[in-house]
């Protein structure tokens, strides 16, 4: 090498360094993701009842008021029961309000012949006697592994070509938990707040949406958005603030049109019985009978937000979401209504589920279409931001 080559490479290499040393000084920090532990909740049981309880290796039991270890022992096959003391696993019984039971790995712990991860959390209701009436149990493991058993609950995940809708429910379901837990509650493991599923069904496919999603939520205005979802939307979604899902007015929950899940060939019928319709009546004390119910107010895709029920004393205004609970019907948007002889009704409809944020059927075939999932995610949330989970954006 020649001293003005030699001099031309020093030259170059100086520059190199200095423009590095300005991209590494004057880039922003990535910020800290974080991934908190989350408490779903997975069923009840009475006193006298029991379940399924096989543990794997070396376990440990906990009294929760104070993290003092109450037993330790390798494996378990048995019941755990509700006494009248309280807990018990086989023959011993913990005879504390609330105790949490640890497990070595994520398969360790079978309830019901199902394998879970995480603690699994025991709380006791007591009557005045202070016995037993019913715990509850609960799990207790990190938000990403919650995400995943989520995204198996709620979504066919081996369905081929869906990962971006895959992944476009996990950043909803994951923003949803952690909406849910800034309101200081815990998560219900069914549909009432997401369909949780253990280890036994977690997939490939799902684990996959999780890696390419790991921390990301929806926010609006800086703060976590309460991400709805639901099965279909039957032709479009509704506003939440209108449909009293939401005490504001976001504009990423206002609604939005997808068409083609108005499907005349996926329409539904149910009847309800007549007893059925007597007993709101008498619950809201509007008479003993129930004459009527009438609209007050529905959205473009005809689903019935506001309702008025008439009792042959009264009435009631109740919204459209109570009405589809308390009825067990698959959703608001009605098509027709036929009073039959009996005192009964049948409803005939489209859609499944409330109808408000993400459509779970919209998004598979948008998926199916090719659009990835921060595409379906504006459609659904229009406005919102994907954005990553710090601990600053988690105080909010």
């Amino acid at each position: 090498m020649t001293k003005i080559q030699a001099l031309s490479f020093v030259a170059v290499f100086s520059v190199l360094i200095i423009l590095l040393a300005q991209v590494f000084t004057t880039a922003e920090v990535p910020p800290n993701v974080i991934n908190p532990q989350v408490v779903v909740r997975l069923q009840e049981i009475k006193v006298g009842e029991s379940l399924a309880l096989e543990i794997s290796g070396r376990w440990q039991l906990y009294d929760s008021r104070d993290d003092s270890m109450l037993v330790e022992r390798d494996n378990f096959q048995g019941n755990l029961s509700c006494d009248l003391t309280g807990p018990k696993l086989g023959s011993y019984a913990a005879n504390r309000d609330a105790v949490y039971l640890k497990c070595n790995g994520d398969s360790a712990l079978r309830i019901n012949y199902f394998s879970y991860p995480g603690d699994l959390l025991i709380e006791v209701e007591r009557d005045d006697l202070r016995q037993a009436k019913s715990m509850y149990l609960s799990l207790r493991i990190e938000l990403e592994d919650y995400v995943l058993g989520v995204i198996c609950g709620e979504m066919p995940s081996q369905t081929p070509q869906i990962s971006a809708a895959l992944e476009a429910q996990a950043i909803a379901a994951r923003t949803y938990a952690i909406w849910k837990i800034k309101q200081k509650k815990y998560l219900r493991g069914d549909s009432r707040d997401q369909v949780y599923l253990g280890s036994d069904h977690h997939t490939q496919n799902a684990r996959d949406a999780i890696a390419k999603t790991s921390g990301l939520v929806l926010s609006e205005k800086g703060r976590v958005l309460s991400s709805f979802f639901h099965r279909n939307c039957g032709g479009g979604c509704s506003n939440a603030y209108r449909a009293e899902f939401s005490k504001t007015d976001l504009v990423a929950l206002s609604g939005s049109a997808d068409p083609q899940c108005d499907d005349v060939y996926q329409r539904w019928q149910r009847t309800v019985s007549a007893s059925t319709l007597d007993k709101l009546a008498r619950e809201f004390r509007i008479g003993k009978t129930l004459t009527a119910i009438n609209t007050i107010e529905k959205d473009k895709y005809q689903r019935r937000l506001q309702i008025r029920i008439q009792g042959d004393t009264g009435h009631y205004d109740l919204t459209g979401e109570f009405l589809r609970a308390r009825f067990d019907l698959p959703s608001m948007i009605w098509h027709g209504l036929i009073i039959n002889p009996d005192g009964s009704i049948t409803v005939t409809g489209s859609g499944y589920g409330h109808g408000i944020g993400f459509c779970q059927d919209g998004a598979m075939r948008k998926a199916k279409q090719g659009l990835d999932y921060a595409t379906i995610l504006q459609h659904y949330y229009p406005n919102a931001n994907v954005t990553v989970l710090t601990a600053d954006l988690f105080k909010q």
